[in-house]
């Protein structure tokens, strides 16, 4: 099969014959496991690219995070999905989480969400009910996928076969959610049609997941991203107009929230302590010049630290090109997503941990949102 051969060569960089030999060092590994039609890597990573909203471009593509090595060749479809699967993605893809071996990807726009395997072979799907609204974003925990809907709900899932296991409802609009010690962070983001805003974060205790239990945080209007890192909770927002983005912490042992006065457009967990990793990307909408900041903010200390120069200091791009999501890899690494929105293919950059260059992909998709890893 040309797809199969075109991807050993990619991931391999051997000759492929009818005779296989996988390119782990562990025999036993089985690249073309749970029913795969292509070859994934052992240290199996993927894109999610959101796509353009109305154009069913949604997909995910696969590469080597261990290697770091992602099969570039244009002739060659890249959509794993539709590899795996005989069909697209769907329309506008917003999230994607790795949990227990499966992937469980969010897909807003067609408003479903679907469990697969290792792979990307779908196992099965839940289309959300209208009346809780269109999904956006979702965490694991304890057997269970818990996703935010716009109606302004948290579904509560079976991690096994999707099936519905509760809900609650927390307010208009939950966006991001994030998990720490079975407690849910979300965030209360603003109405769609500008009506209604919200300036809480909700918590949600998984282990009494009703209406009732659930407790709210003031901090800004318009809350759209929450990270969970040991005792803390970032916070970024946009406030009532969508112009600012303003950044602020909740400290979990002391229930308290802070505003750090600075401003943040994405933030990721730094591995192995309790700092963010953030960007500010500041941009003037009447020439779309966007000027980008890069900062760590250690909560413990309420301190930041600007390391706008060290990320750009092996290209300069990452100083002014549109950021589209951060996410953390392995040993201290990031992956920074640049999108051209819909004139192109987005770029992965991907940064070790005192960002000096290993790798930068094209995403083969359009406005790339998250990276997530196995192993």
């Amino acid at each position: 099969m040309k797809f199969r051969s075109l991807f050993l060569s990619a991931i391999c960089g051997l000759a492929v014959s009818a005779a296989f030999t996988s390119c782990s060092d562990d025999d036993e590994y089985d690249p073309f496991a749970g029913g795969s039609k292509v070859a994934i890597p052992e240290n199996v990573g993927y894109i999610l690219n959101q796509g353009s909203s109305g154009k069913n471009n949604a997909n995910i593509v696969c590469f080597d995070w261990k290697a770091d090595t992602l099969n570039v060749d244009p002739n060659t479809e890249h959509d794993l999905f539709y590899l795996q699967n005989g069909k697209r993605l769907g329309d506008t893809a917003q999230d994607m989480i790795m949990y227990n071996g499966n992937l469980y990807v969010v897909v807003y726009g067609s408003s479903y969400v679907a469990k697969l395997n290792r792979a990307g072979v779908e196992q099965t799907r839940k289309q959300i009910p209208s009346e809780y609204g269109q999904p956006r974003y979702a965490v694991a925990e304890d057997g269970a996928i818990y996703v935010t809907c716009i109606g302004g709900y948290i579904l509560k899932l079976s991690a096994d076969d999707l099936s519905e296991l509760g809900k609650v409802k927390v307010g208009h609009t939950p966006e991001h959610i994030d998990e720490n010690d079975g407690i849910l962070y979300v965030a209360q983001g603003s109405s769609y049609d500008g009506k209604e805003s919200d300036n809480r974060i909700a918590i949600v205790n998984t282990n009494n997941f009703t209406d009732a239990a659930v407790k709210y945080v003031d901090v800004m209007p318009n809350t759209q991203v929450v990270v969970a890192n040991d005792n803390y909770v970032a916070v970024q927002g946009y406030g009532y107009d969508w112009t600012n983005t303003p950044f602020w912490i909740y400290d979990i042992k002391s229930g308290k929230a802070i505003d750090t006065g600075e401003c943040c457009t994405y933030v990721t967990k730094v591995e192995g302590s309790n700092k963010f990793f953030c960007v500010y990307a500041k941009t003037d909408w009447s020439t779309y010049e966007t000027h980008n900041t890069y900062f760590y903010y250690d909560p413990a200390t309420q301190s930041k630290e600007d390391i706008t120069s060290k990320v750009g200091s092996n290209d300069e791009t990452l100083l002014s090109c549109t950021v589209f999501g951060l996410s953390t890899g392995k040993d201290g690494s990031y992956y920074i997503l640049n999108s051209f929105y819909s004139s192109g293919n987005g770029r992965v950059f991907h940064e070790t941990d005192n960002f000096q260059r290993q790798q930068v992909y094209t995403s083969w998709g359009q406005n790339p949102c998250k990276v997530v890893l196995d192993k």
